[in-house]
């Protein structure tokens, strides 16, 4: 594994670790004084992680880099919402996080 494929993996978990700070800004029972520190923490770990995806792209081709970051952000948000928030999840759902990861693996061949 080069440098830049674990700059590419660092910034997709800290992308969705992001969004986690975003729900907990929207929830209720949070108090107002707490929603501009989790939305700023969701910004800051965001900015983060775009830094990193850039730096990536010294090493990756942006073809491949973007739909992974994009990818696999997206089946992380979704698998955090299910086990760290108890959102529910439809078959239909299923069905296409497994149809985002097959595009994944085609695009990556």
């Amino acid at each position: 594994m080069t440098r830049y494929s674990l700059f590419l993996i660092l910034a997709i978990f800290i992308n969705a670790g992001s969004h986690v700070f975003y729900k907990y800004s929207s929830m209720s029972g949070v108090q107002k004084n707490w929603v501009v520190w989790l939305i700023g923490a969701g910004m800051l770990a965001g900015a983060v992680s775009i830094v990193l995806y850039a730096r990536s792209l010294v090493g990756i081709a942006m073809n491949i880099a973007y739909p992974v970051f994009n990818a696999i952000s997206i089946v992380l948000v979704v698998l955090i919402s299910i086990f760290l928030f108890t959102e529910t999840i439809t078959v239909v759902r299923v069905v296409g996080l497994g149809l985002i990861s097959l595009g994944l693996v085609l695009v990556v061949l």
